[in-house]
């Protein structure tokens, strides 16, 4: 895939991204159920995904190609992750703008009180939303052309980590 249709899968979440996203969750439960005692993080990406966390690289490959399948068959749920970035975003947001709507309003409601109460009942609205939104808008079970074509391990800020790159010809257009 060309760096410029890249960047644009990753600006407007494209499909790439979004299968990606979908594998990497997918991933990350499988590997956290072989490993776990190692704190597992990732990030993903037109290309690929990141598997951040002490694993050897060997295990990678297999957990990456047996989560695709369990995606594409009896598991597409497991594109959805309770502790994905998507819900600490929804979560800040909603939080945000719930404070911001009480203390723009006139007193007596513009309480320290009311903003926490506020807060607080957005950030409990955050997570089935977060989760919502994840199902909907920033994942995608990934579709019959997606491939794993190698696992590379690096480090990445002094952080031990595994690039998975993928292919996914169906995905790979501008908005696709």
């Amino acid at each position: 895939m060309n760096p410029i249709a890249q960047a644009t899968q990753q600006i407007f979440l494209g499909g790439a991204v979004k299968q990606n996203h979908a594998l990497e969750h997918a991933t990350i439960v499988l590997l956290s159920r072989q490993y776990p005692e190692v704190r597992l993080s990732g990030i993903s990406f037109a290309a690929g995904f990141f598997v951040f966390g002490n694993v050897p690289t060997e295990a990678i490959l297999p957990a990456a190609e047996e989560a695709l399948h369990l995606l594409r068959t009896t598991h597409p749920d497991m594109a959805v992750h309770e502790r994905c970035g998507t819900n600490l975003a929804v979560a800040g947001i909603l939080s945000g703008l719930a404070a911001m709507t009480i203390a723009r309003l006139k007193r007596p409601y513009s309480t320290a009180n009311n903003v926490i109460l506020a807060s607080t009942a957005a950030l409990v609205l955050a997570r089935p939303l977060g989760l919502t939104i994840q199902r909907f808008v920033t994942t995608q079970t990934p579709n019959s052309s997606m491939r794993i074509l190698e696992v590379k391990p690096m480090k990445v800020f002094g952080a031990n980590a595994h690039f998975v790159r993928t292919e996914n010809p169906d995905a790979s257009g501008l908005f696709a």
